[in-house]
């Protein structure tokens, strides 16, 4: 048997099939992931390259997110969403610097 999403599983929280502490009991059985898989976000730095930030759990090392761990970073991907954008989104702005500078003289 697969594993329910994250996604999946909230929704079943959110409509009162299962509880918090159904929801835990699964993700520590291995029933339901612990994290959610997002694309990955970019932000420009100072010299105009694309840079990810990057979270992890340093230590882990193969154990398991607490229910807390997987709240904290579910707050951070909203705060990097915030401030990022995905690939998606990089490639139509370098697409529309191309298209602004066709026909520009610089020196």
């Amino acid at each position: 048997m697969g594993k329910l999403t994250v996604a999946d599983a909230n929704e079943l929280l959110n409509k009162g099939v299962i509880t918090q502490e159904t929801l835990a009991k699964m993700q520590q059985d291995g029933l339901v992931s612990t994290r959610t898989k997002r694309a990955e976000r970019y932000m420009q730095s100072e010299n105009g390259n694309w840079v990810t930030p990057i979270f992890y759990f340093r230590g882990l090392n193969g154990g398991k997110y607490t229910l807390k761990m997987t709240e904290l970073r579910a707050k951070l991907n909203e705060v990097i969403e915030k401030f990022t954008v995905t690939k998606h989104e990089v490639d139509k702005e370098e697409n529309n610097n191309r298209k602004n500078s066709k026909g520009k003289k610089t020196k």
